[in-house]
């Protein structure tokens, strides 16, 4: 990966729907320049996917919350893949992460109120059986949100 490839990569975590011409002007690459540089990035694995990146108050899930997991047995080969399983289930969950220190993973879960999140709760204990404990945290205010890596 060189500079050019790091300014568009730059760009289209900004704006993903950037039109080529721009990223050209940007680049200093030809707009055929740009879609062969973007098809290798592809190829590559540096661009997963493009999607789009959805308001959740205006879809009506005001409520974010994080859920921190302890395992019943946290050494249970069988935890991982049932707690994968689940989660997958659920579409309320976006994000799901393993965890080193006192809890063994951490979920970033998105429902309408507090009655969605009970009912979530309980589908979520019904859709598994290696999680112990769930502390529920939620979210207050968002200061920063995003998903732009550093290059």
């Amino acid at each position: 990966m060189d500079e050019t490839d790091r300014i568009l990569l730059g760009l289209l975590q900004q704006n993903a729907s950037i039109p080529r011409a721009e990223l050209a002007r940007a680049s200093g690459l030809s707009p055929a320049g740009v879609h062969k540089r973007l098809h290798k990035l592809h190829l590559e694995g540096y661009i997963r996917r493009t999607v789009g990146i959805l308001d959740r108050g205006k879809l009506g899930l005001d409520l974010l919350c994080f859920l921190k997991l302890t395992f019943k047995n946290n050494l249970d080969a069988s935890n991982l893949p049932a707690l994968r399983r689940a989660v997958e289930g659920l579409p309320e969950v976006l994000e799901c992460y393993t965890l080193t220190g006192s809890d063994d993973a951490l979920l970033k879960v998105a429902v309408r109120d507090h009655v969605a999140l009970r009912d979530f709760l309980r589908r979520f204990s019904e859709s598994q059986q290696v999680v112990g404990r769930v502390e529920t945290c939620i979210v207050l205010e968002e200061f920063k949100e995003g998903t732009a890596l550093p290059l």
